[in-house]
């Protein structure tokens, strides 16, 4: 059987739910407290004691909840969370950012109308087919990012795009990062 003086610790500290640096201080004075009481007592039984001398153990953990303040209890969890969450979102925002979608300037008016100079598009790259009229992202030779507009697809796959002030350039699919799905303009 299970120590009374456990059971109704672990009754209390459940009702007083404090972050495990405070529990572990809480739980270690009650301890003492409560052994020293159970010590002074007459044969009852020791839980039944407790409860009679000390309190319900749901009251004297919603009065600890309340003196420590329940708002930096739930403050104090939160704060051990955190690396955890943010590691996890820098993850998933990298690993968006390498494989499904990533932001892109436009510089220039090659893309005008469609994407004026001066906007910021999201570009999907997960996109496989791409239509005449479509605005593209590609690199170049040099690896250098542009915005182009899908005139055709040639026969070998690659795309002609057309760059407003440029002659119409092919694009091999392997230079091509992604079709461009949002813009800020």
């Amino acid at each position: 059987m299970r120590d009374p003086i456990e059971r109704y610790l672990d009754e209390v500290m459940w009702n007083a739910a404090l972050a495990r640096p405070d529990e572990n201080i809480v739980r270690q004075e009650l301890k003492e407290h409560l052994s020293t009481l159970a010590e002074n007592s007459e044969s009852k039984e020791v839980y039944t004691m407790l409860q009679e001398k000390f309190g319900n153990a749901g009251m004297i953990g919603d009065a600890i909840a309340r003196a420590r303040g329940r708002f930096r209890t739930w403050l104090k969890k939160k704060a051990r969370r955190l690396p955890v969450t943010l590691a996890i979102v820098l993850v998933l925002a990298f690993a968006v950012r390498w494989r499904v979608a990533e932001a892109f300037y436009a510089a220039g008016n090659s893309a005008a109308p469609a994407v004026p100079r001066g906007s910021r598009v999201l570009v999907y790259k997960l996109a496989t087919n791409f239509n005449p009229g479509d605005v593209v992202v590609f690199r170049s030779d040099s690896g250098n990012a542009y915005l182009g507009t899908v005139k055709r697809e040639q026969p070998d796959g690659s795309l002609l795009l057309s760059r407003n002030g440029w002659a119409d350039q092919i694009a091999p699919r392997n230079r091509i990062i992604g079709r461009v799905f949002l813009n800020t303009r």
